[in-house]
């Protein structure tokens, strides 16, 4: 393949991905701005939560470890999201995207494998720091960074860029942030082109660090980067022009490069801009999305057993082909990868009707009752031509009796919003109650309306009581 410069080739995958981004005619849409207001506050409530975890809290004490002991050195102006702290935008970036995904409570994508809030949002804040930003930038940079995420997963494909291993949120998400960003600073085409092709070069993050500490980091690490790239990219530093179409380039190592199926890219980009608010989902378990549908009818079995629990001879889910891929297929050892593990996520349901952050301790794993009914569950995949997009189901009493249900979209999908009180209540079990932290997810809420540019790290550090 020969090497074209954005501007010479307008069908090459690059240079349709920073026409779309450099693009002055993107505005913010009312749907998107709508959908975004939720994912702030969820995303910055989980992320406050995801502080404690050990993985967040390891990560912030070495970029501590790395701050300069001279004290004439400049403060960080970035927050950490609920805390006093301030570091760099790139470190920021690191530590509250970590955070934000660290009790895989975050956001997901119904479509395809992905968390773009926990690596968009955490990106955006970050160079929000530096200079002031309207709610109508960030709805605009954040739609961008949506469709490059999944229209980018499309051209891998995703099925063949995840089938090899490949945490879709780390590599692609470090392409869709840095477009994100570069749309909020307002990059010209030369320093987009520039910055992607950095960022296609920092790409990394395997599957089998899921239910370790290395997941969550995957998605700081790509804010981390994009902050980065973009940062590296304004002062001229440069990369391979047409990265991602290049021999050698990030279509050709993490998918399976379709010249034909790239030429649609700009089209797939244009339908994603605003299509994106039909495809996100606010988890309301905090498990690995693969979990929720399962989790949901599980719910609902339960209400229908009632306390006969004791009845369920077994229970048979089927899941969409590559439905079980991001899942654990051994029993999880602690509670972190009780996360990844269906079995474990439907058992709970079964057996107590919801599905909750206590439920990940190491010592919740030893309840009574939930090791025998993990045992008596199977997961099988619909073949490839099935419809994707759904979980059933099969629960099979000791009296003959047979359950279903087909869970299409989980609660808290677009198609089966959180109500505001449900979101509210999810956010407090994070961030804390009381008056200030009520306060705190009405003015998160509102981030999305702001017509005024702000520095928005005040708002971002919460109430003054958290350190």
């Amino acid at each position: 393949m020969s090497v074209a410069s954005p501007t010479s080739q307008q069908t090459g995958a690059t240079a349709q991905l920073v026409g779309f981004v450099c693009d002055p005619g993107r505005r913010a849409e009312p749907a998107p701005r709508a959908a975004l207001r939720g994912l702030v506050a969820d995303t910055v409530g989980v992320a406050v939560a995801g502080l404690a975890t050990p993985a967040a809290v390891l990560v912030r004490d070495w970029v501590e470890d790395q701050a300069p002991s001279n004290a004439l050195a400049p403060a960080g102006t970035a927050a950490v999201w609920g805390t006093a702290g301030r570091f760099g935008p790139a470190d920021a970036a690191l530590v509250n995207g970590t955070a934000a995904h660290a009790l895989d409570w975050d956001d997901a994508a119904p479509s395809m494998a992905m968390h773009p809030a926990a690596v968009l949002l955490p990106t955006l804040f970050a160079f929000a720091a530096r200079r002031p930003v309207t709610g109508g930038d960030l709805v605009a940079a954040y739609s961008v960074g949506s469709a490059v995420f999944r229209a980018v997963s499309e051209v891998l494909p995703h099925a063949v860029h995840y089938g090899r291993g490949w945490h879709n949120t780390s590599t692609t998400g470090r392409l869709a942030a840095t477009a994100a960003a570069c749309r909020l600073l307002g990059l010209d085409a030369g320093r987009a082109a520039h910055a992607l092709g950095i960022a296609a070069s920092q790409a990394a993050g395997s599957l089998a660090n899921f239910g370790t500490m290395t997941k969550p980091m995957h998605a700081g690490l790509a804010s981390r980067d994009a902050v980065m790239a973009v940062g590296l990219a304004t002062r001229g530093f440069t990369a391979h022009p047409a990265q991602l179409e290049a021999r050698g380039g990030f279509l050709d190592l993490f998918g399976d490069h379709d010249p034909e199926r790239t030429a649609f890219l700009g089209e797939r980009l244009e339908h994603w801009m605003t299509g994106w608010v039909d495809d996100y989902a606010i988890k309301a378990y905090p498990s690995c999305f693969a979990t929720q549908r399962a989790i949901d009818a599980g719910i609902s079995l339960r209400e229908e057993l009632g306390a006969a629990t004791g009845r369920i001879a077994r229970v048979e889910v089927t899941l969409e082909h590559g439905g079980t891929r991001p899942l654990r297929d051994t029993r999880p050892g602690n509670g972190l990868e009780a996360k990844f593990s269906l079995e474990y996520t439907l058992a709970v349901a079964l057996l107590t009707g919801d599905v909750r952050l206590g439920d990940f301790t190491d010592e919740a794993l030893e309840h009574p009752g939930v090791a025998g009914l993990m045992a008596r569950i199977g997961l099988a995949e619909r073949p490839p031509a099935d419809e994707p997009g759904h979980t059933v189901v099969r629960l099979h009493t000791d009296d003959g009796r047979i359950l279903v249900r087909d869970v299409r979209h989980s609660r808290g999908d677009s198609h089966r919003p959180l109500t505001r009180d449900e979101l509210a209540a999810k956010f407090h079990q994070c961030a804390g109650h009381g008056p200030a932290a009520r306060s705190w997810f009405d003015a998160l809420l509102a981030v999305p309306d702001s017509e005024e540019p702000r520095d928005l790290q005040t708002l971002l550090a919460g109430p003054p009581v958290r350190g």
